[in-house]
């Protein structure tokens, strides 16, 4: 027997064999025990717990008198786990949503398989999260889901904290709406001390979006322990937090006011589709547009209405697609879009203000020297159109620049407009459109509103510029006299947001201090409405100089439109308390290619002390005395005590209180108004 074949060898060789299977086994003992134990034994808690994130509830969003707009409850929500039911076949997928729509019916939340399956397809939710399929469902829906899970593979059904609107639609483009965060909002908000995640809310628009830091709360966390099939076995309290409500965000809006305006807006604008068409005959299709109510003291916004409008409800738990293609369809006239500061319109005659100013500041003329209008002004050295006629070639004698304010005479500021063209080599090409930069035109008013459009000034290097990229859309490169013209009576390329208009007859009214309007007055900690985090004080863009010898002509011409007989908006203030509460304002008719003339009316009361400012435009709705100038008269009688204030109810009606009087119509106050 050889000595590999003897049995002590054997075992010798067994032994080196088992001692070296066990020198590994204690080498890698060691290694987790004590090289690894710390990574080891975080793997095998994070198998043992799961953290679950609480969302939490978003700070209430009140007006200037404490009066809750936005608030919070509670919805029981149907949700479909979209990576669950894409695991299921064919068949039994189209089972389980015949019975979901079926049980839904049954217990109160009527449903079709079709709407489902449209919702569950929905390619605006994340592909991470579940879908929301129906919201608000009965209390008996939810336990017998929940009693019949097996039934509703992928299927959940949850109570949420959802918004709520106490006023329905009022002010929802003041508010805005909010919405399941995007992935660029996610990427974006990623080192924010408020953590977001797939699935959360966001704002999207409005408030909602400008204030979301401060309306969102600080997301709690519930951390359980699971068994080793990943079912809960208990909370682990001393590791979970309670979420933190957000901060209340209280604006400047007087919701009271603002529902008023937008009442006033609508009724206007369905008035003018049904009142016989002016100027060329054109039809009133009046498809929307706003109204603004500043305080010109501090450039606060009282109201802010813009029409048509949505429900920001719709929104909530996420809307459907057939809803979201109409609020987006342009044959619905876009009722997303805020108007007050993303519409642009011509400003027609109210612009006159600044053509008046402008032509004081720069040395053109005074504010007493004659000019006699014939119904029309004749430009001089002029080849092609030359001469500008006033609305209806009306003919308003001898005026000055008060008289021109009051009654509206295009000719008087079509001469301003040409006296600039000649002045020219003294002033600079852009005389006239500095003096406009002053007020406030060609820039964003620093509103906190997303969104805000900029308006617009024509110069000549802008029309080159444009021409030069485009040349087929421009006619012209070069900047005529007639642009001038065009621009004196705030028509041409001229355009302005109804807040920039707004804001530019607050600078007018308060002496001339540019003020950044403001939304929101303070934010106070969430549920706590008298501890106060901060506030937001008035904010000044710039001032200009507006001396007596300017100021008072203006001013006197702008409280002739509505006290004096002849003035533009005369009719319309018959019977308002001019002595008591004068009220300066001018009317503007814009001329829209192809479409019936905008309406537009500015005006501040009390003239000489202003608290107010308003300003209305209507699209396509005719004549500006005849359509605007009544819906600002409605509000100023609010201001003064002309009629009490009505009583808004929870749902956004108005209750007005019955009286017995005198005062004009709004059909009274149409058949008199003035054609400009």
């Amino acid at each position: 027997m050889t000595n590999a074949e003897s049995p002590r060898f054997r075992l010798a060789v067994l032994a080196v064999v088992v001692l070296a299977l066990f020198a590994a086994l204690f080498a890698r003992l060691w290694y987790l025990q004590v090289l690894s134990s710390e990574p080891l034994l975080e793997a095998a808690e994070a198998n043992r717990i799961r953290t679950i994130q609480v969302e939490a509830p978003r700070g209430r969003i009140l007006d200037r008198n404490g009066k809750v707009l936005v608030d919070n409850r509670v919805s029981t929500v149907v949700t479909v786990d979209r990576v669950l039911y894409n695991e299921l076949d064919d068949d039994d997928a189209a089972e389980m949503i015949n019975r979901l729509a079926a049980e839904m019916s049954r217990y109160g939340s009527p449903a079709t398989v079709e709407a489902l399956v449209e919702r569950v397809n929905d390619q605006r939710y994340s592909q991470y999260a579940p879908v929301p399929v129906a919201e608000d469902v009965t209390e008996e829906l939810k336990i017998y889901v929940e009693e019949h899970r097996e039934l509703f593979p992928s299927v959940t059904v949850e109570r949420t904290a959802v918004r709520r609107y106490t006023y329905g639609t009022r002010a929802a483009h003041v508010i805005g709406y909010v919405g399941e965060i995007g992935d660029t909002d996610l990427e974006d908000r990623a080192n924010k001390p408020k953590t977001y995640q797939r699935g959360d809310q966001i704002g999207k628009t409005g408030v909602e979006r400008i204030y979301e830091d401060d309306l969102r709360g600080m997301p709690g966390q519930t951390v359980y322990e699971v068994d080793a099939q990943g079912r809960p076995v208990r909370v682990l309290e001393d590791l979970s937090r309670p979420p933190i409500p957000g901060d209340d965000v209280w604006l400047t809006i007087d919701i009271t006011t603002q529902s008023v305006a937008e009442d006033l807006l609508k009724e206007a604008l369905d008035g003018a589709r049904n009142r016989r068409p002016s100027g060329d005959n054109l039809k009133n299709e009046a498809p929307g547009g706003s109204v603004v109510v500043t305080d010109p003291r501090d450039g606060s916004v009282l109201a802010m209405a813009s029409y048509p409008t949505f429900d920001p409800a719709d929104f909530v738990n996420g809307i459907s697609s057939s809803r979201y293609a109409f609020l987006t369809d342009e044959a619905n006239h876009d009722p997303l879009t805020n108007r007050a500061i993303q519409g642009q319109y011509a400003p027609g005659s109210t612009f006159k203000l600044i053509s008046g100013y402008a032509a004081l500041a720069n040395g053109l003329r005074e504010a007493t020297t004659p000019y006699y209008d014939t119904g029309s002004h004749t430009l001089e050295n002029c080849e092609g159109q030359c001469t500008f006629r006033n609305a209806g070639s009306k003919a308003y004698g001898t005026v000055d620049l008060q008289r021109s304010i009051t009654v509206s005479s295009d000719a008087y500021f079509y001469s301003v407009g040409e006296d600039f063209w000649n002045a020219r080599g003294r002033l600079g090409d852009e005389a006239f459109q500095e003096s406009a930069r002053l007020f406030g035109f060609d820039q964003e008013t620093g509103v906190p509103l997303p969104f805000e459009q900029d308006g617009r000034i024509p110069t000549p290097e802008q029309r080159k510029a444009q021409y030069d990229a485009n040349p087929g859309a421009f006619l012209e490169r070069n900047w005529f006299t007639g642009d001038n013209v065009n621009m004196a009576i705030g028509q041409g390329d001229v355009a302005v947001t109804p807040l920039q208009l707004a804001n530019v007859y607050a600078t007018f009214a308060n002496g001339g201090t540019r003020y950044a309007p403001n939304i929101a007055t303070k934010i106070t900690r969430g549920g706590s409405e008298n501890t106060v985090k901060r506030t937001f004080e008035p904010r000044i863009n710039g001032t200009l100089e507006l001396p007596p010898e300017y100021r008072d002509s203006l001013l006197q011409g702008l409280v002739g439109v509505t006290s004096t007989n002849g003035g533009t908006a005369f009719g319309t203030f018959q019977g308002f308390p001019l002595t008591e509460f004068p009220v300066a304002g001018k009317t503007g008719t814009a001329q829209v290619n192809g479409k019936a003339d905008t309406a537009v009316f500015a005006a501040f009361g009390p003239a000489y002390a202003p608290e107010y400012q308003v300003a209305v435009i209507l699209e396509e709705s005719g004549f500006g005395g005849t359509a605007a100038a009544p819906v600002a008269r409605k509000l100023f009688d609010q201001f003064a005590g002309v009629t009490p204030p009505p009583e808004l109810q929870p749902g956004g009606e108005l209750v007005y209180p019955e009286i017995v009087d005198d005062q004009p119509t709004q059909e009274d106050l149409a058949r008199v108004g003035s054609s400009d």
